[in-house]
């Protein structure tokens, strides 16, 4: 086990409890879905966790906090979270769908993901989003403000 494994197990199980804590305000028939992915998120990092007791008991803890941040991109990080800051108010000003093909399109050429790969991507995940939320679930996707 890594000494950086123990703060993202804290980190994974703080986001599970901040989002439990503000499922308690929706109506209990739209509970159901987010439950879902925050068990799916808690199961999947107390295996993690556990995998990495397991590893502990055998070889130890590996002091890695030197080289956590090694190769770190600063330009990187920021462009990327400011494109979802933008993101955002993307959605909140022209709605979902835009915004999205848009920021997948951006995200993409920025991070240098072949063309092949880039349109694939874009094209298979806005099917999967408009089949799964808008013809499944039957979930209002935002359509923003300049097109309500």
């Amino acid at each position: 086990m890594k000494k950086s494994d123990v703060g993202v197990v804290v980190f994974v199980y703080a986001i599970c409890l901040f989002f439990y804590i503000f499922l308690q305000e929706l109506p209990p028939e739209a509970q159901t879905y987010p439950l879902c992915l925050i068990s799916g998120l808690f199961i999947l990092n107390t295996l993690f966790l556990v995998l990495n007791l397991i590893k502990l008991k055998k070889t130890g803890m590996e002091n890695d906090l030197h080289s956590v941040f090694e190769g770190f991109l600063k330009s990187q990080f920021f462009t990327v979270l400011a494109a979802c800051v933008i993101y955002i108010l993307g959605v909140y000003y022209i709605g979902f769908y835009i915004t999205s093909i848009a920021y997948l399109i951006l995200i993409m050429s920025f991070l240098k993901v072949p063309l092949k790969n880039s349109v694939l991507t874009v094209f298979v995940l806005g099917l999967v989003i408009y089949f799964v939320f808008t013809m499944f679930l039957k979930v209002p996707l935002p359509v923003g403000i300049v097109f309500e």
